[in-house]
């Protein structure tokens, strides 16, 4: 192999690669919302689009760009199939053969979330079935954490089936189109991705099963968001006999199971260590305690739960009112805000009166907790209240939807307005033509209201797309790309090509993990067109190395959106994703280079 010369380290790159780490490190951090970092971003290259060589009209393309108008598109299809009450019903009449057995409910599941992920967005598609998998588990005495995991898992995998399977495949499709090699059909690398996901299934029937967590301290409860822990507050009143104890001394942790981690007293929290404080009036103990312990709350003389008692509300009661757990979903309007900010009781009619955020321990008012996506929420209140919430397209409940609320007549229409996008897109209409019309015709048929529109798209989505864009473009204008091609090219030298691809696609493995899907694709596609041109390969094989990597994430909750919603439902640790995920990426690192290379040529 003839070895390349490597372009030098100018200021141009320096900076652009400045820029690409400064971002893979605010977004592993989580300082700030993901669109807000891609949207800085936008303007950063804005600012410094003479040094980059990036035009002004050019760094804000990725409001233009036809992977964001497509992927803006199936959101909204996806939107007009949940309506509908599509999903919903196919589920229900699947759920019927999966009896008892685990291994059964394991392909129940598959085969619900399979052909689904591969024609709407996957993200949607969980969404939908997770009230329906843990009432199946409920039904059969099942921990709800036996079939979530691999709900999540599976709905990723029969995401890379098809183009539209995620937004990962329209981007990647759109970047193609961009370096001049076009677009990817609609099933143009759905062989691959076929292997994909019966190796995926394989590794989950037989071994991941055996990996799954059991999360579920009583098999008689029924409910098994129960034995959960959440973190809550709870004040002391005025006649409390608590008053004058100390912490240790109150036996609330002895008697009651209840852990005090912090005493707030008037507005100050008090020093560490808190066993020798003695208890006033008025103080509020921040606990770590489940749903059962919570509701033990009221039979503890002079205690009660703080968020209620604050908002005068005395009807904690009330055998009228209930509990509901939801998780935040990945449109939701309260992410980025608060429970105070957000004015949730006075919008939704229930207090919060436990929050859980990814098995964190909150050490502030939950008032006051910036809220995210996959963040679990406990609800007190009505039982209209709490059936409204089910309704609430930005909460994933964790109980059933009734059915009657859904637009099954217009069932027929929608399944011919989905099949006539994918049908025609398979033809050769570009898809961004057939999605924006089977969009409009949505709409057209009252398949989905003008004012639903909104609510159906991911804009967090689009605003990471508009906003990583540029920085692709950025890194190519620089030779940023060209540099790490070159380095690849003189490397390829001492190992095969296999070996090449097979570290790209270890590559954006591990940047999904960190950072998103989407900017993971961006930042790696021009390096892998590069490296491919410099090898004198085809560079289309990287790009799907790169996509389908980015696209199959599993050993961590927050690597991949489906991860992240079955979190809270399932009451998982983080370190389950590890245990199951892990083994599982490494050995599609190892197999997926070798598809591409027998079935697309290197």
């Amino acid at each position: 192999m003839v070895r390349v010369e490597v372009e030098i380290l100018t200021p141009e790159i320096a900076l652009a690669y400045a820029i690409l780490i400064g971002a893979l490190i605010i977004f592993a951090l989580d300082l700030f919302p993901i669109d807000f970092v891609a949207f800085g971003m936008m303007a950063l290259i804005l600012v410094l689009g003479p040094v980059l060589g990036v035009a002004p009209e050019e760094a804000i393309s990725g409001f233009s760009n036809p992977a964001t108008i497509t992927v803006l598109a199936m959101f909204i299809l996806s939107g007009a199939v949940y309506r509908t009450g599509v999903i919903n019903l196919l589920t229900h009449r699947l759920v019927r053969f999966a009896g008892n057995n685990e291994i059964r409910q394991l392909l129940t599941v598959m085969l619900i979330i399979g052909p689904l992920s591969a024609f709407i967005n996957n993200t949607a598609a969980v969404a939908i079935l997770i009230p329906s998998i843990i009432t199946l588990a409920r039904e059969h005495k099942r921990a709800p954490s036996r079939l979530l995991i691999p709900l999540s898992y599976f709905s990723q995998l029969a995401g890379v089936i098809t183009l539209i399977g995620t937004s990962t495949n329209i981007l990647a499709s759109a970047l193609s189109m961009q370096e001049g090699y076009g677009a990817f059909g609609m099933f143009e690398f759905s062989a691959i991705g076929l292997m994909i996901f019966v190796t995926g299934a394989l590794y989950i029937l037989l071994i991941g099963r055996k990996l799954l967590p059991e999360r579920r301290d009583e098999p008689e409860i029924a409910d098994a968001y129960q034995v959960k822990d959440y973190l809550s507050e709870v004040i002391v009143l005025e006649n409390s006999p608590l008053v004058g104890v100390s912490v240790n001394r109150s036996r609330l942790r002895e008697q009651f199971d209840i852990h005090v981690f912090e005493v707030l007293r008037n507005g100050q929290k008090l020093a560490h260590p808190l066993g020798q404080k003695m208890l006033q009036a008025g103080d509020i103990l921040f606990i770590k305690a489940n749903t059962s312990q919570l509701l033990k709350i009221k039979d503890i003389e002079g205690l009660a739960i703080e968020p209620e008692v604050r908002l005068e509300d005395q009807s904690l009661q009330s055998d009228r009112r209930g509990l509901m757990e939801v998780v935040i979903g990945p449109n939701s309007d309260l992410i980025g805000g608060t429970v105070a900010t957000t004015n949730f009781r006075q919008h939704y009619s229930c207090t919060v009166i436990a929050i859980r955020k990814h098995g964190e321990l909150i050490r502030e008012r939950l008032a006051n907790v910036r809220l995210g996506f996959g963040d679990t929420l406990l609800l007190r209140g009505s039982k209209v209240a709490l059936e409204q919430i089910k309704r609430e397209p930005g909460f994933i409940a964790t109980e059933e939807v009734q059915q009657e609320r859904f637009r099954t007549s217009k069932i027929p229409i929608v399944l011919a307005i989905v099949a006539g996008v994918v049908i025609i897109a398979a033809l050769g209409v570009p898809i961004l033509v057939t999605a924006v019309v089977g969009c409009v015709l949505m709409v057209l048929t009252g398949c989905l209201k003008v004012n639903e529109l909104h609510e159906s798209v991911r804009w967090d989505v689009i605003f990471l797309l508009a906003g990583v864009i540029p920085l692709g473009l950025a890194l190519e204008r620089t030779g940023g790309a060209q540099l790490i091609a070159d380095l690849a090219a003189n490397a390829s030298a001492y190992v095969p090509p296999l070996f090449v691809l097979s570290i790209f696609y270890l590559a954006a493995t591990i940047l999904t993990e960190l950072i998103s899907n989407n900017a993971t694709v961006v930042v790696l596609v021009p390096m892998g067109v590069a490296t491919g041109q410099a090898l004198g390969l085809d560079p289309r094989a990287f790009i799907l190395a790169i996509m389908f990597a980015a696209s199959t994430s599993f050993s961590t909750p927050v690597g991949y959106q489906t991860n992240t919603m079955v979190y809270g439902p399932g009451g998982y640790k983080f370190l389950d994703f590890i245990k199951v995920g892990l083994p599982l990426n490494l050995l599609l690192v190892m197999v997926t280079p070798i598809f591409i290379s027998l079935l697309w040529g290197l």
